[in-house]
């Protein structure tokens, strides 16, 4: 099955149609124009956008695809300058300077400092 990473740029007003409606009200808590999601072929007119933990089922009318990140939710990672150990909590996309940004967790703690790949690499 052929992955797909992008963005969902989606807001109220462009209806809540478009989200399955057993997903709807999880999505639109944690919507941002900014995520980055993995989307997989679904069924029944949605596709499924994976975000973490969390599959949502969508109509792929807004998607914005993008290619797939350098780091994955749950990799462990190290800050180069800091030598700070941390997991990819969130993907994001820098929609200025056109590159991820992740958010990571440190001792399980979600930390909200933005971190560009050329900033990491993987802890192996």
């Amino acid at each position: 099955m052929q992955k797909i990473w992008g963005t969902y740029p989606w807001f109220n007003e462009y209806g809540d149609e478009l989200i399955h409606p057993d997903d709807r009200e999880l999505f639109t808590k944690n919507a941002n124009n900014t995520k980055v999601f993995e989307f997989t072929k679904g069924n029944d007119g949605y596709n499924n956008f994976r975000y973490g933990e969390n599959v949502f089922r969508i109509k792929d009318t807004l998607s914005k695809a993008l290619p797939e990140p350098k780091y994955n939710f749950g990799e462990d990672v190290l800050v180069k300058k800091k030598a700070l150990l941390g997991k990819i909590e969130d993907i994001m996309w820098h929609n200025s300077k056109k590159e991820y940004y992740y958010l990571l967790s440190v001792n399980g703690k979600k930390k909200s400092t933005r971190y560009f790949e050329n900033e990491l690499e993987k802890n192996e």
